[in-house]
């Protein structure tokens, strides 16, 4: 048996267990399509872990010599002796080399560390806690620091959920590894370890909170670290005094609704209702905050109303978007010259008081909005906290958030201390098709009575470039067949922040209805009974 030892300064032992099967498969001795050695006979021979054989072999999967086939084991990629991405450990001696192979992992290692703060379950989370508690004991024993650090590497790289992710970002951090050199001297001299755990700790945090804006920016702070004790300053253009402008937002303007004139084929049951639908003031008077996603032009309660006529709809829900982030007033004043016929959906802070909140409940709001997804100060983090806040009140959640990144789905909202609300069908892609198993969670959750889903946004769920929106009446089909009596329509009006041409609220009126199948006692449900319900009308 081969032993390799945890000496400081020496390569990851999954290079040696990847080299080797390299070797034998260049020179020939592994032919394509033959079967590599099994995981128990390589930890036997090198005598490893599971993980450091796991970690070779995704090495080898990355650099295309070899293939998995499911329950039969990993086998020589007839590609394999053509030419494929590599690099030349070599040529990393030379730093601009070096500095490139920086830049490609900077791009890559922070926009995993998002991914993995909107997609890791409890259990991968857990896991990569687990890799920064063994990498805490490595830096107190002096243990070789390589292995753990790929440990937290590989964790972060499951949690993405994209196996092309997980297997560049190991492939590009053992190289990293291999040739930063002056790093390999801190590790052998003790000094690697503190400064790499308040910065794996930084990341974690980040990932536990299920911020991705954290994550990104501890990941980007790390990369740019190690960059910089190797010798590469102003990696990619970025200097560590420049972080702040990391955040600074780019915020297109968007398009204005379209007027409409036509009344919808069949007429809508007495006190319909609008569940969704934002109010935008002159920015002039009323300015955004500088942290947004997006520019929006004027979209008053006057313009709202005469959609609301031309549609037969009498009452309405307004909803805070997120450019005005906790700036609630234009909405307010809104309510208050809309009267009974509406009710608010606020963005409120951990620093709103008791009375602010009672204030606002006089005027008729009626709920908190949650926005995951659009720049608006609000985080994962704090949903439980939110909930909490506002339950004395009696108001819900509100949602919008991406199902298809959000983990955990049924057990984060499952056990909330208040009525939930999910914005836009859940807000994912159409293209991801129904059997995802976020989408499956939704309908579990609306089955059981936990949540009320809008159906609103098909616009921002296509995959079609324009209306009719086919590809997302499956979803909205299936909501409604689990449970109608949790289901609300929403116009989404004025559609701000989209990537299809503007539609026409008319036709999404009656897309509606062929969702429901003209069915007047779904509709009357929908439309009237469900929000007389949730909204206290």
């Amino acid at each position: 048996m081969t032993k390799l030892d945890g000496v400081p300064g020496r390569q990851p032992l999954s290079v040696d267990i990847s080299r080797y099967l390299q070797d034998e498969i260049v020179e020939g001795r592994l032919k394509p399509g033959d079967r590599i050695p099994s995981e128990a006979q390589l930890r036997a021979r090198f005598g490893v872990g599971r993980n450091v054989v796991r970690e070779a072999v995704a090495r080898l999967k990355s650099d295309g010599l070899v293939q998995s086939h499911q329950g039969k084991g990993a086998f020589v990629s007839d590609k394999a002796h053509r030419n494929s991405f590599r690099i030349d450990h070599e040529e990393l001696a030379d730093l601009p080399k070096l500095r490139q192979l920086y830049e490609l992992r900077l791009d890559l290692e922070v926009a995993a560390a998002g991914m993995a703060a909107r997609r890791r379950s409890k259990l991968q989370l857990a896991q990569i806690r687990a890799a920064v508690d063994d990498f805490r004991l490595a830096v107190e024993q002096r243990q070789n620091l390589i292995e753990s650090s790929l440990a937290f590497k590989r964790g972060i790289a499951e949690a993405t959920a994209n196996e092309y992710f997980r297997n560049f970002m190991l492939f590009l951090s053992a190289h990293i590894f291999e040739a930063a050199s002056l790093e390999r001297r801190m590790d052998g001299s003790g000094q690697l370890g503190s400064v790499l755990l308040r910065e794996y700790q930084a990341i974690v945090e980040a990932i536990a909170l299920g911020d991705p804006d954290l994550a990104r920016r501890a990941a980007w702070q790390h990369i740019i670290n190690s960059a910089e004790r190797n010798g590469l300053r102003g990696l990619n253009g970025w200097e560590a005094t420049r972080m702040s402008s990391l955040g600074e937002s780019y915020a297109p303007p968007c398009a204005a609704p379209i007027p409409v004139h036509r009344a919808p084929r069949r007429a809508l049951p007495a006190d319909a209702c609008d569940c969704h639908f934002h109010i935008i003031g002159d920015p002039l008077t009323q300015p955004f905050t500088p942290h947004r996603s997006y520019t929006p032009p004027p979209a008053s309660l006057e313009d709202y109303r005469q959609l609301q006529s031309t549609l037969g709809l009498r009452r309405g829900v307004i909803v805070q978007p997120s450019v005005y982030g906790y700036d609630n007033r234009v909405m307010l004043e809104a309510l208050r010259e809309g009267g009974a016929d509406f009710r608010g959906v606020v963005v409120i802070s951990d620093q709103t008081t008791e009375a602010e909140l009672r204030a606002m409940h006089e005027l008729g709001v009626r709920g908190v909005r949650i926005n995951l997804i659009y720049k608006s100060g609000v985080e994962v983090s704090d949903v439980t906290n939110l909930a909490r806040k506002v339950a004395p009140l009696g108001w819900h959640v509100q949602l919008l958030i991406d199902i298809s990144e959000f983990a955990d789905l049924y057990e984060t909202l499952a056990g909330l201390p208040v009525e939930v609300v999910i914005d836009h069908m859940g807000h994912m892609p159409a293209s991801i098709g129904v059997e995802h198993p976020g989408f499956a969670a939704l309908l579990r959750l609306t089955r059981e009575g936990k949540v009320w889903v809008k159906l609103s946004g098909a616009s921002r769920i296509t995959n079609r470039s324009d209306m009719p929106y086919v590809d997302t009446a499956p979803y909205a089909r299936a909501l409604i067949q689990a449970n109608p009596s949790r289901i609300l329509w929403a116009s989404d009006w004025p559609h701000v922040c989209l990537s299809v041409p503007m539609p026409d609220d008319t036709r999404l009126l009656e897309e509606f209805y062929d969702w429901a199948d003209d069915d007047e006692g779904v509709i009357r449900q929908i439309m009237v009974d469900n929000p007389a319900r949730l909204y206290g009308f």
